[in-house]
């Protein structure tokens, strides 16, 4: 069953409310929510496939590490150097494909779309606006949890995922070093507009289309990179935002450096061939709650999974961590 109460370590001593509190700690089950027609599911590798509206998308879990992000090629249109080490410390997901124009509609309070090509045409403003909503939506509906986010990847965690994660192979393009295992271009696609999603191979993590197809914004703006060390970067000053993948657009004859994993773009406006792809980002900090139990005295203590005791209320009615009064029971 869902947990729904988490501490969260990353704000000293705050709580957050619990709706419902269970003992079930068997984290390999699947497990399952239906509300009000959405769902959402978890599997034991960390994927999760979520429902709204009757339009299904799914996860990929990525989690933590640190990479090499960029690279030494300065004979690109847009600065990708100097190669530098980046450091992730958030576990998070990302879609297996874009955004759908289904996925889009079901979000916004509209119907229909098709449920295998990319919504595009988004701009970077549009994009947030979509992601709002689905929180909101995925809040109320017990989809995701209050330490969780829906959001825009940062190009850090693009690039990370694009990858392979901690899984890579240290491929050229999102998959292979072959593109055309893994990429739609012009010239194997015979069209400049974004075709279905998925008609390719995945990546080491079964990531579809981060080489190709429709470009994808991410949450930075465009900048050159610091040669130093990062650790969870998001640019936010700079010129236009970012998009990444490279696109049908695009021949790969001429420009095959827009697809790799490295290749960027710097972008303010839209256009047919550009999308976006969602992230799920998780604060891997927060520590689950297993339930509240009280003692013969009716003194209450909250527990964790491991059955070690986070707080205890005193008489009146304030939770106590080391010594301090951290929450009142409403």
């Amino acid at each position: 069953m869902a947990l729904s109460l988490y501490l969260a370590a990353c704000m000293p001593f705050t709580i957050m409310a619990c709706t419902s509190c269970s003992n079930d700690n068997s984290e390999d089950m699947e497990q399952s929510i239906n509300l009000q027609n959405s769902t959402a599911s978890t599997e034991g590798n960390g994927d999760r496939t979520f429902s709204v509206g009757g339009v299904d998308f799914k996860m990929v879990f990525v989690g933590h590490g640190t990479f090499t992000m960029g690279s030494s090629d300065t004979s690109v249109q847009f600065s990708e150097s100097p190669a530098h080490q980046v450091t992730l410390t958030k576990d998070f997901l990302i879609g297996e494909t874009e955004v759908t124009e289904a996925l889009w509609n079901a979000v916004m309070g509209s119907s229909g779309g098709s449920a295998t090509l990319p919504k595009t045409s988004v701009t970077w403003t549009q994009a947030h606006t979509f992601i709002d909503r689905l929180n909101e939506l995925a809040r109320s509906q017990g989809l995701i949890s209050h330490n969780e986010s829906f959001r825009l990847p940062t190009e850090a965690q693009w690039e990370f995922a694009a990858k392979g994660g901690n899984k890579s192979q240290g491929y050229l393009y999102s998959g292979s070093n072959n593109i055309n295992d893994v990429a739609v271009t012009r010239e194997n696609s015979g069209s400049d507009s974004p075709i279905r999603v998925k008609s390719k191979q995945p990546n080491e993590l079964g990531i579809y289309d981060m080489s190709g197809n429709a470009y994808e914004w991410v949450d930075d703006r465009g900048a050159a990179y610091s040669s130093e060390a990062q650790t969870d970067p998001q640019q936010t000053t700079g010129s236009g935002y970012v998009k990444r993948g490279g696109s049908n657009y695009h021949r790969f004859s001429s420009e095959p450096y827009l697809f790799t994993t490295t290749g960027r773009y710097f972008y303010s406006s839209t256009d047919w061939t550009i999308g976006f792809r969602i992230a799920l980002e998780t604060d891997s900090s927060a520590t689950a709650v297993a339930g509240i139990r009280a003692d013969r005295n009716g003194k209450e203590t909250i527990y964790d999974l491991q059955g070690n005791r986070l707080m205890a209320m005193n008489k009146s009615g304030y939770y106590i961590v080391n010594g301090k009064k951290v929450f009142k029971k409403l």
